[in-house]
């Protein structure tokens, strides 16, 4: 091997720590913005708003993100040790304890409707409702039991 070849893997492989660096920062700026939103949500609007943004909308889609990548997983935790500077415990158990809670399905809401559409769209409401919960357990088990 020369020297140019060397020389060569040396600098591709720093470029790729000095991007994977770059890209960690990006992913740690999305959730440090969003904190510090939350902080004047909290501040202008009350708590109720400011969980609604950050554990509600920004964490719960943060954790569905980690699901796929690796990125945004290795951010969970920074991230929930901001949030836990921002709510007090009671107020995180209290919100995840309703959170993402839907109505039952209405069939009447499709009357006059396909009987097979129907049961296509309640199995559909279903599986979201699933995935909502199950993002809510992953939430509950990071912000209360950690």
């Amino acid at each position: 091997m020369t020297n140019d070849y060397l020389s060569g893997q040396a600098s591709h492989c720093m470029m790729n720590k000095s991007a994977e660096h770059e890209n960690r920062m990006d992913f740690q700026r999305i959730w440090i913005e969003q904190s510090e939103a939350a902080k004047g949500i909290e501040a202008e609007f009350g708590t109720q708003k400011a969980l609604d943004y950050l554990i509600g909308e920004k964490f719960i889609n943060f954790l569905d993100a980690a699901e796929s990548n690796a990125d945004f997983r290795a951010e969970i935790p920074a991230f929930v040790v901001e949030i836990k500077t921002i709510f007090e415990p009671w107020q995180l158990a209290e919100y995840l304890e309703k959170a993402r809670q839907t109505e039952p399905f209405d069939p009447s809401v499709y009357e006059g409707e396909d009987p097979e559409d129907i049961e296509m769209e309640r199995q559909s409401e279903l599986r979201q409702s699933a995935a909502e919960l199950w993002l809510v357990e992953r939430a509950r088990e990071w912000l209360l039991e950690g």
